[in-house]
């Protein structure tokens, strides 16, 4: 199933982001090579995302995908 999120990225700027439940839920308990914990994506709400909307850059959007660990 397929959903569509807002996330901040690393300056406060809003990216929407489109992908499966499973692939966001692998993200944000992420690790990476050298076995550090992976910084989570930072969610916001709809409403949150139109009042700040004004004064940040919106970047297209993006498709998240990734493969669940075996």
């Amino acid at each position: 199933m397929i959903i569509e999120v807002i996330c901040r990225n690393s300056n406060n700027n809003l990216v929407p982001i489109k992908g499966e439940r499973n692939s966001f839920r692998l993200r944000q308990r992420a690790k990476s090579g050298d076995g550090n914990k992976v910084n989570p994506l930072r969610f916001i709400s709809f409403k949150e995302a139109q009042k700040v909307s004004k004064n940040k850059v919106i970047y297209p959007q993006v498709t998240w995908y990734s493969v669940a660990k075996l």
